[in-house]
């Protein structure tokens, strides 16, 4: 589900997730990325971005968690965006790749889109062909 969000607020059919995106993009560019007291309440860097990850991450996790009744989910992605998530989806340091794909993989989709729209897993990236192999 993220993974499809995710393409679409590259793709331009839904205004909202693009604009707030294209935001996104152009701040992890031009910003060094790491974790702050406000990830906590879920607020990332700046307000595009944190408005970007409400409407491709948040908001989808908390429908699919009262969709679901999968309580853990909510819990343990709460605990991932709070604690974790700016330690490493866009930390260049970050090597956990193949096993999870966030830092590097992560930033080549920063740079060379459109590829590499999953996160956590490039699972999807290879089913629907937008997988691109780190260098």
């Amino acid at each position: 589900m993220i993974y499809w969000i995710h393409r679409l607020a590259h793709q331009h059919s839904v205004p909202i997730l693009s604009k707030f995106h294209k935001e996104h993009h152009k701040f992890v560019a031009q910003h060094e990325i790491s974790w702050k007291w406000n990830n906590i309440l879920l607020f990332n860097d700046n307000w595009p971005s944190t408005v970007d990850f409400w409407l491709t991450e948040v908001i989808p996790t908390f429908i699919f968690v009262l969709i679901t009744g999968q309580i853990w989910l909510g819990v343990f992605f709460y605990v991932y965006a709070a604690f974790i998530q700016e330690w490493v989806e866009h930390n260049e340091n970050f090597k956990g790749y193949f096993w999870y794909t966030s830092g590097r993989w992560h930033l080549l989709h920063h740079t060379k889109y459109p590829c590499n729209f999953g996160i956590g897993t490039p699972l999807w990236d290879l089913l629907f062909g937008t997988y691109k192999k780190l260098t």
